[in-house]
């Protein structure tokens, strides 16, 4: 189970592409003398920074040879580099940029980039940090550019150019974050919370169903390949469009954001949970005390075959006897389940929810009853 700031899950909301965030941007100025210039430490506090979610908090010139050296931060993850070299064959400058990471998952540095330079001559090198190494929930990371001549002295001894620090988070845990707002949100939507009404909608989508999942003690609706448009259209009414689709990992691609809710009875109890009643055959047949579980994955079912285990998290909610609100039966538990189609042929773009277990191998009726 991943738990979340409640500060966190509202930047989800706002944020689509996690390393390209504006916020609050800020400018160091150094002074200009040579050869050990006297810089001045500039932190940012982190409310600065209300929609950060991984960002620089300061930069420090930490030694060098060299004439003049100004950055300005442009983006959370971007400076602007105005420096100028001495004639001196080993002139230099070197800075410490910090990071920090305001999320509850690992960052992992990727590499750095030049968006812009206005001359080649004048190189770089990172040091301090590694590909792959991981920045901590919550917790600072530094590393180190230095900048010097290439090739020998260069008649042009300025620079001015843009660096693009890039770090990425693993799309599981991410996904868990995701997770962890949509469960939140699914326990506003059964508590009217939403919208008056929004239980209501979501109770008639799943008893206005066709086929094998109408007459049935056990019904669900979601937002799969092979469901209903207005199965899909009423998930994404229930919990907004930006749950629809969400770049996860910052690289530009938008994952699809799966789920589906399923009706039945967890617990063995009567007494808790809803009742829903269906017909079959001309008569009506009642289920007592069914509970309400949400399965969701941010894993690309085009990119699994059926059969193949995909990375479902699930949380189930139930009612107590006299109760008005659902609460919590089984709380957001990450699992696995195996892929398949939801029509029940061809190709696998869904998932069986009856293979779904945790990770330490329990059914979701297993941890209710428990």
């Amino acid at each position: 189970m991943l738990k979340v700031s409640s500060k966190l899950l509202c930047l989800l909301l706002v944020v689509v592409l996690l390393l390209t965030f504006g916020g609050v941007f800020a400018t160091w100025k150094y002074a200009t003398t040579a050869p050990t210039p006297v810089s001045v430490d500039a932190p940012i506090s982190l409310e600065d920074f209300a929609y950060g979610m991984f960002y620089i908090t300061k930069v420090k010139t930490t030694g060098g040879v060299y004439s003049s050296a100004n950055f300005s931060k442009v983006s959370d993850v971007d400076i602007n580099c105005d420096l100028t070299l001495s004639s001196a064959a080993s002139s230099s400058v070197t800075i410490a940029v910090t990071f920090y990471n305001n999320t509850d998952v690992n960052y992992y540095y990727d590499k750095t980039e030049t968006v812009s330079s206005d001359n080649d001559r004048i190189a770089y090198e990172v040091t301090g940090i590694a590909q792959k190494d991981a920045v901590a929930p919550h917790t600072s990371k530094t590393l180190y550019v230095t900048f010097a001549y290439d090739n020998g002295v260069s008649s042009d001894k300025s620079l001015l150019s843009q660096l693009h620090f890039k770090f990425v988070l693993d799309k599981e845990s991410i996904g868990g974050i995701v997770a962890q707002t949509a469960v939140d949100r699914f326990r506003d939507i059964l508590n009217n919370k939403v919208y008056d009404g929004s239980y209501s909608d979501l109770i008639m989508g799943m008893d206005n169903r066709s086929g094998f999942n109408k007459a049935s003690a056990i019904t669900y609706i979601g937002n799969v390949a092979g469901s209903s448009s207005g199965d899909s259209r009423l998930i994404e009414t229930l919990f907004g469009d930006e749950f629809m689709s969400m770049d996860l990992d910052g690289d530009g691609k938008v994952e699809p954001i799966t789920m589906m809710i399923k009706r039945e009875n967890l617990d063995n109890n009567v007494e808790t949970g809803a009742d829903y009643t269906y017909s079959t055959w001309g008569s009506q047949q009642t289920v007592r005390g069914v509970e309400m579980t949400l399965y969701i994955t941010s894993q690309d079912l085009d990119s699994v075959s059926s059969g193949q285990t995909v990375v479902v998290y699930a949380a189930s909610f139930t009612k107590l006897p006299e109760a008005t609100l659902w609460t919590d039966l089984v709380p957001l538990t990450k699992g696995t389940a195996k892929a398949n189609n939801y029509s029940g042929y061809g190709s696998a773009n869904s998932f069986n929810t009856d293979t779904w277990t945790s990770d330490d191998g329990k059914t979701i009726k297993q941890l209710a009853q428990s």
